[in-house]
């Protein structure tokens, strides 16, 4: 968004609005058991049809969709996420993003005993790669071997040292990552997800403003609203003496400080 500063629960009504609206756009009225009828001049379902579907005032529905002030319950939402046939990780994504604007969560970027803690582990797992990250992506703390299979993130200023803004600035990840695009799609889905959290103007929403003026095809990401629940990852890695090798990411947290963790790059002959 830009322009005149929104406030928080607007921010987070137009972000409902607008992925409700995706959503919708992606169905076909046979996705739903819907008969296709006349000829549609645009894609996807009709307001009309998503409100039946679920039971539902179609103005009221068409409100919710222009992010008016309207608060849908929890049911309601349920009612809408089956209609939309969204998956369990999509659900969770709209039921936050109007539960925050009442009860905001806590989301940890930064704890100095609980990053010196997971520093030792990441150390103690060479010479696999391993970094400490928090849940917005900023790389906390790593080992020897992470600057040997991505870069030196200690040459980056502070404020750069994020997993995001290296994956579409530095023209090192295209090279170290062998499936550049669908890696930094997934990261953009997994920031989505934890920015429903992070209700109206946040450290999220300001990176997002950031990338989307330095990159395209991030901006183009983001506008798509994906969503990417916390499945286990896979990565291939491309070394200069090694070659490509498929790795399993293994996550690891502290349960008192969960949003911060270690990745912990285990090597998979049998990934992808």
């Amino acid at each position: 968004m830009t322009g005149v500063a929104l406030p928080d629960n607007e921010v987070s009504r137009q972000e409902l609005a607008h992925f409700l609206r995706t959503r919708r756009e992606r169905l076909t009225p046979t996705d739903v058991g819907l008969p296709n009828g006349p000829r549609r001049r645009t894609p996807g379902l009709r307001r009309e049809e998503v409100a039946i579907l679920a039971g539902l005032s179609p103005t009221w529905y068409t409100l919710l969709e222009q992010g008016r002030n309207v608060s849908p319950s929890f049911k309601v939402l349920d009612s809408l996420a089956s209609a939309l046939n969204l998956a369990e990780h999509e659900r969770e994504y709209i039921r936050m993003l109007v539960h925050s604007r009442v009860f905001p969560q806590r989301v940890e970027r930064r704890h100095a005993p609980t990053e010196a803690a997971l520093q030792q582990v990441a150390d103690s797992l060479s010479p696999n790669p391993a970094y400490v990250i928090n849940k917005v992506g900023d790389i906390l703390g790593w080992n020897d071997a992470v600057v040997e299979w991505y870069t030196d993130f200690g040459e980056l200023p502070e404020s750069r040292r994020n997993l995001l803004w290296w994956l579409f600035t530095s023209p090192e990840a295209p090279v170290r990552l062998v499936d550049w695009r669908s890696d930094a799609r997934d990261q953009v889905g997994r920031l989505r997800a934890v920015s429903a959290s992070f209700p109206g103007r946040s450290c999220v929403s300001e990176m997002v403003e950031e990338l989307k003026r330095v990159s395209g095809l991030f901006r183009k990401w983001w506008n798509e609203s994906h969503v990417l629940n916390a499945e286990p990852q896979f990565r291939r890695l491309r070394h200069a003496r090694r070659g490509t090798v498929p790795m399993r990411l293994v996550t690891l947290a502290d349960g008192l400080h969960p949003s911060l963790e270690v990745v912990y790059h285990l090597p998979d002959p049998s990934a992808r």
